[in-house]
C-alpha cells in the first residue's frame, strides 16, 4: 500500500507505514507530509510549533521533558502548570502533524519514550540534517586519500561536484524567526561553520580545477560573512596570482592581515605568508594562468595603412632599430616627409611578425594633447583588440588607469583626498608599466612575446607623456619578463633645444638610455626604386630620373612626384607641384609669423633661391606691396629685429637653411630653401605683380651693389619684364656655355629666343648656340627642334652660308635621333658656297662623314673626314689667329678617320691617326672632344692587346665625359670599360660598370643604350654576377635590337648581332648564329663563324675560317682577335685529329696571351683541350 493511502489500523488491528513528515528549518519553518492529510498552514497553538522546532534542532532530535519545560516555559518550571502546558502543547502538535490520528493512539512523528520526547528518523525528514549529511560526506570525499597513502586527493571533477551539491543543500538561515532564541544558537552556529567549510573547500577545489572566477566568487561570499576567514583570503590571493594580477594579490594579503589583526589579534599563517612571498618575488609571466592559444590581436590600423606605402632602402637604419642590443628607446629624427613614420611602421611590422605586441600612439599638431595623450592613444588602440575578460582583469588590476582609458569600461575617480599630484603620477607610471608587462606576455605558447611601443611625432606631445616615456625607458624589468621596446619619432625643427621635451630626450640619449637616429634622404638608386613602385603604368627611365632630379631623394616628394606620372617636365621653377607637396608646405607656412613669411617670399624670388643676408635685410626693411604670403600693408617695412626674428622662425621651421654665398671673392652669409620644391610652392603663392615687383627691386639692388653678377641680374630683369633683359640674358648664356654650365645656358637661351623671335637672324644665331648646348647635354631631340626653328628663320632672312652651318649641325643631330637619310638630304640641299670659309667646308664634311659612319659606309666616312682635315688645315694657313678654333676641327677629322680606318681593318694606320688627333684635342682643351679622342685610342689599345693600358685610357675618357656632363658619353665609356674588365677576367668590376651604364643610358634613352645593354648581356653570357631586378640576357639583347629599329646605327648593330650569335652558340644553335652573322662584318665575326661551323659539325671549315682570321689579325696587329681566332682554330684541328698542329696553335695562343696578358683566352684554350 502506498504512503499516500496510509491510514490507521482497521477494525482487524492491522497497521500501515505513515507518510514521511518533512520539516524545513532553513529559510523559515514549515512542515509537509508526503501523503495523507496535509499539515495545517496555521498552527492553533504556537507552543505546539515551538515544541516541534525545539526537538528538530536538538541533538539526536530528542529532549527530556524537564529540559523542554526549562526552555519553553522557564517562568513556571517545577510547577503542575508547566506539566499541563507541556501536555497541551504535545497533544496540539500531534494533532497538527497527524490530523487523522485516532484518540489515545501513539503518534508516528512525536514519540514518547518515558520522560523523553523524540522525532524518529524513520518517519521525520529534516532539511538541516540532510544538509549536514551532504556536507559531511562531501568533506570526507574532499579530504579522502588513496588506499596507498600517497596523499593524492579524489579526482577534481568528483570533488567539486560533491561540494557544490552539498552547498546547494544549505538553502537559507536556520529558523530566522528564532534568530535570538538561545536554544537555536548552537545548532545555527554549527550549521554555519559547516556551510563555510563547504564553501572554502569548494573554492579551493575550483582553484585546483582552474576555475579561477568561480573560486574567487565563492571565497568572496565567505568573506562577506566572515571577513577574518584566512582560508578565503588565501584562495583570493592565489586566484589573483594565477590571473597575473600581482598587485591585487598583494592588496588582498594586506586586507587579510588587517582583518586577522582586528578580529583575533593574530598574524597570517605560514601558508598565507608563502603566497605573500610568491607575490613579492614572482613576475607576472610566472603566475599568469596559462590560456589556450588564440590569435594575436590585430596590429594597429595605422600600421596596416602605412604598410601599403612601399618601403625602400633604410636597411641599415632598420637593422639598427631591430638590434636587441640597443637601448630600450630609439629616437628617430628628421625633416617632415623624410620617412620617419614609414620606418617606424616597418620596424613595428617586423616586431609583430615575431610575436610582439605593437602599441601605436601619435602626437597631433592640429589639436592640444591631453595628459599622457601618446600613451592613452597607444593603450586604447591595444585594448580595443583585447577580449572583454582581459579588459576587465586589467581594470581590476590597475584601477588608476580608469580615468585615462575609456576602454576599461568606467570613468575613474580623480585623485583621492589628501593625495598629492606627485603621488598620483607615480601610481599612473607604475600602472602603465604593469600594463606594458602584461602586453609583453606571449599570446600563445611558442610565440615570441615582447612589446614595441611606437610614439610618432612626439614633438606634438605633452610633457607628461615624455616624462612617462623616460621613466619606462629607464626601468629594468625582471629577467623573465620580455623587455618593452620604445620607438619615438620627432621633427627637430619643431622641438627646439630650449623646449623641456627636447631636454628629456637629450638627457636619455646622453645617459645611454636612448639611441638617436637621424634620417637622411634616399640615395639615387633607392629613390628610383621607390618612384617605380608607385608611378602609374610603366615608368620610363627618363621619368624616373626626373623624379630623382626634382625630389633630391626626399621620400615624400618622390612619392608625390611619381604619382603625378609623366607630367614632370621643365625646371623646378616651371613645375606645378603635386597637391600633396603643396599641402605639406602650406601647412608649415601657416604656422609662421608675417615677418617669417616676408623673409621667405624674398628668398623665393632670389636668383638660384639663395639670398645674401645683406640683400635680404635691405629688401625686407623697405616698403612692399601686399602679398598673398604676407598680409602686411604697402607701407609696412619690417624693423631689423623683426627680420632677424623672421629668419630664426623660418630656419626653425625647416623651410630655409643657412648657406654660404661667394660675393666678389668673399664668402658671406646667406639663406636658401631646404628643398627646391619648397621654393616652387612658395613662388606659386606669389601673384604675378608681386613677383615682378620683387624681381625689379632685386635687379636694381644688384645693379647698384653687384653689377658683375651677370646671371642674377639677367634672371631678375627677365622676371621684371625689363627691356634690358635680352642683353643680360645673352651675356649670361654665353658665359654659362663657356664654363660648361649647359643646363644654365639652355635655360638662358630658351628665354632669350622667346624675346628675340621678332629679330629672325639674331634669333637663329641664338638658337644655333642653344642647340650646341643641347647636343652637349645629349638632348638631341630638343636640339633637332631648335635647329629646325633656326633653319626656318634663316630661310626667310639668312644667307646660304648661315643655312649651311645650321644644316650641318642639324644633320648630325638627325643621325643621333635615327633619321640619317633626312640628314643626307639636308646636306645636299644646303652645300656651303664656294667662297665660304674653310671652317664651314670642314664642318659640312664632318657632318657627312658622321652620317656615313652611322649608316655603316666606313669608306665614305673616311673620305669625308679626309676632306674635312684638308679644309681645317687650309683655314689655319689662311688665318693663323684661328688656330685654336681649327684645332677642334682637325681633332674631329682625324678622330673620325681613325675610327673608319679601324673598322675597315687598317689598324696600324688607324692607330697612327688617333695619335695625331690627340695633340690637337689637348690643344683645344674641350673635354668632350678630348674624351672622344681618348675613347678611340682606348679601342685601338684593346684591339692590339694592351688591355691594362686600355683600362687606364678608358678611365680617363670616362672622367672627362662625367666632367663635361655628357651622360651618354659616360654610359658609352662604362660599357666599353665593362668589356675590357671582362677580357681580363674581372667579372665583378665588369658587372658593376655594365649595370651603371644601363642605368645611366636608360635615364636618357639615347644612342648609347644598345651599347650598354649589349655590354651587360655579354657580362651575363660569360658568367658575370647578376643583380636582382634586372632582366635576363635574352631580354637585354631584345631591347637592344628594338633600339636599333627606332634609331639605326651600323656599329651598334654589329655589337648586338655578335652578342646574339654568342647567345645562339651557347644554346647550341649554330644555324641561328650563322644567320645573325651573315648581315654584319667586322673584327670578331669570323671567329664566331668558326665556332658556329665547329658546333654544326664542320670542323674543317671552322679551321679554315679561323686560320684566315688569325693571319689577318696578326698582320693588322690585332692581338686580341688573333688569340681568339687561333683558339677556335686549335679546337677545330683537335676535332679533326690533327693533334700536333692543334698543340702548336694552342702554344702560340698561350705565349701571346701571357705576354699581353689576356687571362680569359687562357682559360678558353685550356677548356678546348687541343
Amino acid at each position: 500500500m502506498s504512503s499516500g493511502n496510509a491510514q490507521a489500523a482497521n477494525s482487524g488491528g492491522r497497521r500501515t507505514t505513515p507518510p514521511v513528515l518533512r520539516l524545513y528549518l532553513l529559510g523559515g519553518f514549515r512542515a509537509e507530509r508526503s501523503g495523507g492529510a496535509p499539515v495545517a498552514g496555521h498552527w492553533p497553538r504556537p507552543s505546539a510549533r515551538r515544541l516541534v522546532e525545539l526537538l528538530a534542532v536538538s541533538p539526536g532530535r530528542v529532549r527530556h521533558r524537564e529540559e523542554i519545560i526549562e526552555m519553553c516555559w522557564p517562568d513556571t518550571a517545577g510547577t503542575p502548570a508547566a506539566l499541563g502546558s507541556l501536555r497541551v502543547a504535545l497533544h496540539a502538535a500531534r494533532r497538527a502533524l497527524q490530523p487523522e490520528l485516532p484518540p489515545r493512539h501513539p503518534s508516528a512523528y512525536l514519540v514518547s519514550e518515558g520522560a523523553l520526547l523524540r522525532l524518529p528518523t524513520e518517519t521525520v525528514w529534516i532539511d538541516a540534517d540532510h544538509a549536514e549529511r551532504w556536507a559531511q560526506r562531501a568533506l570526507r570525499v574532499e579530504g579522502a586519500v588513496d588506499a596507498e597513502g600517497l596523499g593524492e586527493r579524489a579526482p577534481h571533477g568528483r570533488r567539486t561536484g560533491e561540494l557544490a551539491r552539498a552547498l546547494k543543500a544549505f538553502t537559507g538561515e536556520l529558523l530566522p524567526e528564532h534568530r535570538y532564541t538561545p536554544w537555536v544558537q548552537a545548532r545555527r552556529e554549527g550549521l554555519d561553520a559547516l556551510r563555510d567549510s563547504v564553501r572554502l573547500a569548494l573554492a579551493e577545489a575550483c582553484l585546483a580545477d582552474g576555475e579561477i572566477e568561480r573560486a574567487a566568487a565563492t571565497a568572496r561570499a565567505v568573506l562577506a560573512e566572515s571577513a577574518a576567514e584566512e582560508r578565503a583570503h588565501r584562495v583570493l590571493i592565489a586566484a589573483c596570482l594565477r590571473q597575473g594580477m600581482r598587485r591585487r594579490a598583494l592588496a588582498q594579503y594586506h586586507q587579510c592581515r588587517r582583518a586577522l589583526d582586528a578580529e583575533w589579534g593574530v598574524l597570517p599563517g605560514p601558508e598565507t605568508e608563502a603566497l605573500h612571498r610568491a607575490a613579492l618575488g614572482t613576475e607576472t609571466s610566472a603566475v599568469r594562468r596559462p590560456a589556450p592559444a588564440r590569435p594575436a590581436p590585430p596590429p594597429p590600423a595605422v600600421l596596416r595603412t602605412l604598410s601599403e606605402t612601399p618601403f625602400v632602402g633604410r636597411r641599415a637604419e632598420l637593422e639598427r632599430l631591430l638590434n636587441p642590443a640597443r637601448p630600450a628607446l630609439s629616437v628617430v629624427g628628421g625633416e617632415a616627409g623624410i620617412g620617419k613614420t614609414r620606418l617606424a611602421a616597418e620596424a613595428a611590422r617586423r616586431a609583430a611578425a615575431n610575436g610582439a605586441a605593437v602599441l601605436w600612439g601619435a602626437g597631433h599638431d592640429e589639436e592640444p594633447q591631453a595628459p599622457y595623450g601618446l600613451f592613452v592613444e597607444a593603450l586604447e588602440g591595444w585594448l580595443a583588440g583585447r577580449a572583454t575578460a582581459d579588459r576587465a582583469r586589467i581594470a581590476a588590476e590597475y584601477p588608476e588607469l580608469a580615468a585615462l582609458l575609456p576602454s576599461l569600461g568606467q570613468v575613474g575617480p580623480g585623485p583621492g583626498p589628501g593625495r598629492r599630484p606627485e603621488y598620483e603620477r607615480e601610481r599612473i607610471f607604475s600602472a602603465v608599466s604593469g600594463v606594458l608587462g602584461w602586453a609583453a606576455l606571449p599570446e600563445a605558447p611558442g610565440s615570441g612575446g615582447g612589446v614595441l611601443v611606437v610614439l610618432d611625432d612626439v614633438h606634438a606631445a605633452d610633457l607628461a607623456s615624455l616624462r612617462l616615456l623616460a621613466r619606462l625607458a629607464r626601468r629594468t624589468p625582471p629577467p623573465s619578463v620580455p623587455r618593452p621596446r620604445f620607438l619615438a619619432t620627432y621633427r627637430p625643427e619643431d622641438l627646439p633645444e630650449t623646449d623641456p621635451r627636447r631636454a628629456v630626450l637629450d638627457t636619455l640619449v646622453r645617459q645611454g638610455t636612448a639611441d638617436r637616429l637621424r634620417l637622411q634622404r634616399l640615395a639615387r638608386r633607392e629613390c628610383l626604386t621607390l618612384a617605380a613602385e608607385v608611378m602609374p603604368g610603366e615608368g620610363t627611365p627618363a621619368a624616373l630620373h626626373r623624379v630623382w632630379e626634382l625630389s633630391l631623394g626626399h621620400p615624400l616628394f618622390a612619392l608625390e612626384l611619381a604619382r603625378a606620372g609623366q607630367r614632370l617636365t621643365g625646371t623646378h621653377e616651371e613645375l606645378t607641384p603635386p597637391e600633396g607637396i603643396r599641402l605639406l608646405v602650406d601647412e608649415r607656412l601657416s604656422r609662421l609669423s608675417p615677418a617669417a613669411r616676408r623673409v621667405i617670399e624674398v628668398v623665393a624670388v632670389a636668383s638660384g633661391g639663395v639670398a645674401t643676408l645683406t640683400e635680404l635685410e635691405e629688401l625686407t626693411t623697405s616698403a612692399s606691396p601686399p602679398s598673398p604670403l604676407s598680409p602686411l600693408s604697402p607701407l609696412s617695412p619690417l624693423s631689423p629685429s623683426s627680420v632677424v626674428d623672421g629668419i630664426d622662425m623660418a630656419l626653425a621651421a625647416g623651410v630655409l637653411e643657412e648657406r654660404s654665398v661667394t660675393v666678389g671673392g668673399v664668402v658671406v652669409g646667406g639663406l636658401g630653401f631646404r628643398h627646391p620644391l619648397i621654393r616652387v610652392v612658395c613662388q606659386g603663392g606669389l601673384s604675378r605683380a608681386r613677383r615682378r615687383h620683387l624681381h625689379a627691386a632685386y635687379a636694381e639692388l644688384l645693379l647698384r651693389r653687384r653689377p658683375g653678377a651677370v646671371d642674377a641680374v639677367a634672371v631678375h630683369l627677365a622676371g621684371a619684364d625689363d627691356p634690358r633683359a635680352a642683353d643680360h640674358l645673352h651675356r649670361a648664356a654665353r658665359r654659362a656655355a663657356a664654363v660648361g654650365a649647359d643646363d644654365t645656358a639652355d635655360h638662358y637661351y630658351g628665354e632669350l629666343t622667346a624675346r628675340l623671335d621678332a629679330v629672325a637672324v639674331e634669333a637663329a644665331r641664338v638658337r644655333l648656340d642653344h642647340a650646341t648646348v643641347l647636343r652637349r647635354m645629349a638632348r638631341h631631340e630638343d636640339a633637332v627642334r631648335v635647329l629646325r626653328e633656326a633653319l626656318a628663320d634663316l630661310h626667310r632672312h639668312g644667307d646660304p652660308a648661315e643655312r649651311a652651318r645650321v644644316a650641318a649641325q642639324l644633320a648630325e643631330s638627325l643621325a643621333r635621333t635615327g633619321a640619317p637619310r633626312e640628314g643626307f638630304r639636308l646636306l645636299e640641299t644646303h652645300r656651303p658656297p664656294q667662297d665660304a670659309p674653310p671652317q664651314l667646308h670642314a664642318t659640312h664634311h664632318l657632318a657627312r662623314g658622321f652620317l656615313c659612319f652611322v649608316t655603316g659606309d666606313y669608306e665614305g666616312s673616311l673620305t669625308a673626314a679626309r676632306r674635312a682635315e684638308q679644309a681645317a688645315a687650309a683655314s689655319v694657313v689662311d688665318d693663323p689667329a684661328a688656330a685654336d678654333g681649327e684645332s677642334a676641327l682637325l681633332a674631329r677629322a682625324l678622330a673620325q678617320q681613325s675610327t673608319s680606318l679601324a673598322l675597315t681593318g687598317r689598324l696600324p694606320e688607324a692607330r697612327a691617326t688617333a695619335d695625331a688627333a690627340l695633340p690637337h684635342a689637348e690643344a683645344h682643351g674641350d673635354p668632350r672632344l678630348l674624351a672622344a679622342v681618348l675613347s678611340i685610342r682606348r679601342e685601338h689599345e684593346r684591339r692590339s692587346g694592351r688591355l691594362r693600358e686600355a683600362v687606364v685610357t678608358g678611365r680617363r675618357a670616362l672622367a672627362l665625359a662625367e666632367r663635361c656632363g655628357d651622360p651618354e658619353a659616360a654610359a658609352f665609356e662604362r660599357a666599353n670599360l665593362a668589356e675590357l674588365h671582362l677580357l681580363l677576367g674581372e667579372f665583378t668590376e665588369a658587372a658593376a660598370l655594365a649595370t651603371e651604364a644601363v642605368d645611366e643610358a636608360q635615364a636618357h634613352a639615347g644612342w648609347c643604350l644598345p651599347y650598354a645593354l649589349t655590354a651587360l648581356a655579354r657580362v651575363r653570357l660569360r658568367g658575370g654576377p647578376r643583380r636582382p631586378g634586372l632582366p635576363g640576357t635574352r631580354e637585354l639583347l631584345a631591347r637592344a635590337a628594338d633600339c636599333l629599329t627606332r634609331r639605326p646605327d651600323r656599329q651598334a648593330e654589329y655589337e648586338v648581332r655578335t652578342a646574339q650569335a654568342e647567345l645562339a652558340l651557347k644554346d647550341v644553335r649554330p644555324d641561328r648564329a650563322l644567320s645573325l652573322l651573315s648581315d654584319v662584318s667586322g673584327t670578331g665575326v669570323p671567329v664566331l663563324a668558326a665556332w658556329a661551323h665547329l658546333t654544326a659539325g664542320d670542323p674543317a671549315r671552322a679551321a679554315d675560317v679561323a686560320a684566315a682570321e688569325a693571319v689577318r689579325a696578326a698582320g693588322a696587329g690585332e692581338a686580341v682577335t688573333e688569340c681568339e681566332a687561333r683558339t677556335a682554330q686549335a679546337a677545330a684541328l683537335a676535332v679533326l685529329g690533327r693533334a700536333e698542329e692543334a698543340a702548336t696553335c694552342a702554344g702560340r695562343v698561350r705565349e701571346l696571351a701571357e705576354t699581353l696578358p689576356y687571362p680569359t683566352v687562357l682559360r678558353r684554350v685550356a677548356y678546348a683541350r687541343p
